[in-house]
């Protein structure tokens, strides 16, 4: 997972002058970190990285069809509760994550290395309002562009991810029944252990 790496910087003369060999660094697993006139301005990541968090958001979505909203949890301490039912989200919580941009999840744009080499900052433009774009090289969809805000949204929800992970459930290769069998016996393990302490 890239996500959780730390991430390299580098200016955007730079990545211009070595786009093909950053690429090749990103698509190893190495996110970089684009900055113009000394600002972040975006963060390429491997485009597997970003498939596989395409994923964890509709199971995520899928959690918010049965009643969960992981992401609203401070602290992954709370989350056994919230998984549980025995914490409900106030209707602002709610409000708020319904409009947290999730820019992974955007339509697929592409764009190649020459064209990313010649017009880099529209590009960086672009992604710093939000859009994604996906490089191809070789043939091939090699690396994701997203704005830092959403590479730091991402990494902050990785927490979240790994809480499921370790309780059973792989957010990244799950499906909706999978996700809401989860749900189900999770609950249950809960009403029985308000039960026995009550």
């Amino acid at each position: 997972m890239t996500i959780e790496r730390n991430l390299t910087s580098a200016g955007m003369r730079d990545v211009r002058e070595r786009v093909r060999a950053v690429v090749a660094s990103v698509e190893s697993g190495d996110p970089v970190l684009i900055l113009q006139h000394g600002r972040p301005a975006a963060v390429l990541l491997r485009h597997a990285e970003a498939e596989r968090w395409g994923a964890i958001e509709r199971a995520l979505s899928a959690l918010h069809a049965v009643g969960v909203h992981a992401e609203l949890a401070q602290d992954t301490a709370e989350l056994a509760s919230i998984v549980g039912g025995t914490r409900s989200p106030d209707a602002a919580a709610l409000r708020r994550l319904a409009e947290t941009p999730r820019d992974i999840i955007a339509p697929l744009r592409t764009v190649n290395i020459t064209e990313l080499r010649e017009r880099l900052a529209s590009y960086l433009d672009l992604v710093t309002a939000g859009r994604t774009l996906t490089v191809v090289a070789g043939g091939r969809l090699a690396a994701t562009m997203i704005s830092p805000r959403e590479f730091d949204r991402l990494r902050a929800l990785s927490r979240t991810v790994a809480w499921f992970r370790a309780a059973g459930l792989d957010l990244a290769t799950s499906d909706e029944r999978a996700i809401a069998a989860f749900v189900t016996a999770h609950r249950a393990a809960s009403a029985e252990q308000s039960e026995a302490a009550g």
